[in-house]
């Protein structure tokens, strides 16, 4: 029961999703990633365990320090103390690195972890999702859109077989949409209200490719 209410529950989250420009499996994952270095730095970072995952990194890739940078700089009531008692540990590496020695930090950044079993469970959660043809029809009616990447990975798994078409015919609508914004901002026809996909379409592809 309680895996049925939760599987509920994030199957809800996608339909909210799909009112945002965006991959709902990227937003999804990343949200995850988030709330992992959250919960690290407002409750965790005092863990002997949590900082052996760190140090045994040694410590985060470049991709989530930006991350952690980031969620900082937002949250700015988490402070710089936990982060730095995270990066305190990572003294000696960082001197052995200067002094020559070969360190590739990150190479089993924690958060790399969490994000790949993360991607894994909402990429398993979009194919349950759209195995609903009525959901399916939702999603592509929405102004979401699955990026290349998951598309590419989607397709290899037992996902409705309508999805690859819906793919394609959502994307034709975009492309045709960023011609239509193109052409409306030629002053001739500048006084032609422009639709929301027409609008969003350059953000649409941006996200898709991204």
């Amino acid at each position: 029961m309680k895996k049925e209410t939760e599987s509920g529950y994030l199957l809800g989250k996608i339909d909210e999703l799909l009112n945002k420009v965006g991959c709902p499996i990227c937003d999804l994952t990343s949200e995850s990633v988030d709330d992992n270095i959250d919960a690290l730095f407002y409750e965790n970072v005092n863990d002997p365990s949590e900082r052996n995952k760190f140090s045994s990194g040694p410590g985060f890739c470049p991709k989530h320090l930006k991350m952690v940078e980031d969620h900082l700089k937002s949250h700015p009531e988490l402070g710089i103390l936990g982060v730095s008692v995270l990066y305190d540990t990572l003294s000696d590496e960082i001197m052995r690195a200067l002094n020559g020695e070969s360190v590739k930090f990150g190479e089993n950044c924690q958060m790399c972890a969490i994000e790949k079993d993360s991607e894994k469970r909402y990429s398993d959660l979009f194919v349950q999702y759209v195995s609903n043809d009525e959901r399916l029809k939702r999603y592509e009616n929405s102004i979401s859109m699955v990026c290349l990447k998951h598309t590419n990975e989607l397709i290899k798994t037992k996902i409705n077989p309508n999805f690859k078409n819906v793919q394609i015919s959502k994307m034709e609508e975009i492309l045709n949409s960023l011609k239509e914004f193109v052409r409306k901002s030629d002053y001739r026809y500048s006084k032609e209200s422009v639709s929301l996909m027409e609008g969003e379409a350059w953000r649409i592809i941006s996200k898709f490719l991204s």
